[in-house]
């Protein structure tokens, strides 16, 4: 049995008292939300890698054994906050490299940029080390979506090919404006709201109708806002190390009950729609 458990050392929770037994009951009950036709895969769209400024930490090893526990075959993974001296997460986004090297066919590798500080250099070495994708975070990073220098970061990403993932959630102002500003600049954008969009999901949902490539993943995100979005609309995530894989497949699951979802929409949710923007390969 794996010494991990909801994404921690099972042995760090036993030794604060935590009911391990009872614990791990409950993930198995969590996983086993999501019911899925035999051949299926389960592709994590949202996944830091790497030490953030808040402590939030997650090593390779760790998050691979976390997608063995989970029946999950692969995972989005890009660097928390941690911009490293230089401001433009170069050596985050190599060690996130390194380790999609180490664990072929698990880690899909992103980077992440500040747009103001060296991001298309950045982007651009990324790339040459096989970065599929770009993470943006404008609470932390502290810039508008609909900004110039983000817009050419989004525009040089499309012109890589690449999707690129949007926090949207948590501590964002009013964001729907703003995405349809950014589209409108960028109207070929394949873009990932994260957190279901929740800091303004209906808004954001309106701007999606007019845009096919532009999808909202599952981490965090809350429930009736996953029940009510088109299921082509959404990719399932988890956020860890903030989540954790039980969780995040509990939530997609109930969403799916909700939503009266099919089989063929759930194959969409958990990897179709996500490997569509990346152009149709396997992790």
């Amino acid at each position: 049995m794996s010494g991990r458990l909801l994404g921690q050392d099972a042995s760090v929770l036993e030794a604060a008292g935590a009911d391990v037994k009872a614990l791990r009951a409950l993930e198995r009950q969590a996983v086993g939300t999501v019911a899925l036709p035999a051949g299926h895969r389960v592709v994590d769209a949202h996944v830091h890698l790497g030490v953030d400024r808040d402590g939030h930490a997650l090593a390779a090893d760790d998050l691979v054994a976390d997608l063995d526990a989970a029946g999950i075959d692969a995972a989005v993974a890009f660097p928390p906050d941690e911009p490293g001296p230089g401001g433009d997460f170069r050596h985050a986004n190599d060690r996130v490299a390194e380790a999609a090297d180490r664990h072929a066919g698990r880690i899909i590798p992103f980077c992440r940029v500040d747009p103001a500080v060296g991001a298309e250099r950045a982007m651009q070495h990324a790339h040459e080390f096989g970065a599929r994708g770009l993470k943006l975070h404008p609470v932390a990073q502290r810039f508008a979506p609909e900004s110039d220098a983000c817009v050419q970061v989004v525009r040089h990403a499309t012109e890589l090919g690449w999707p690129v993932l949007f926090h949207a959630g948590f501590g964002a102002r009013p964001l729907g404006p703003a995405f349809a500003a950014l589209l409108e600049r960028v109207p070929t954008a394949r873009l990932i709201l994260a957190h279901g969009g929740r800091g303004d999901h209906r808004a954001l949902a309106a701007v999606a109708a007019g845009y096919p490539d532009m999808v909202f993943d599952t981490s965090i995100a809350a429930l009736p806002d996953l029940a009510a979005l088109p299921p082509e609309r959404i990719v399932f995530g988890s956020d860890r190390p903030y989540g954790d894989h039980a969780q995040a497949l509990h939530l997609v699951g109930m969403a799916a009950r909700v939503a009266g979802w099919d089989d063929r929409a759930m194959l969409g949710v958990m990897s179709g729609n996500l490997m569509r923007l990346l152009g149709g390969e396997g992790g």
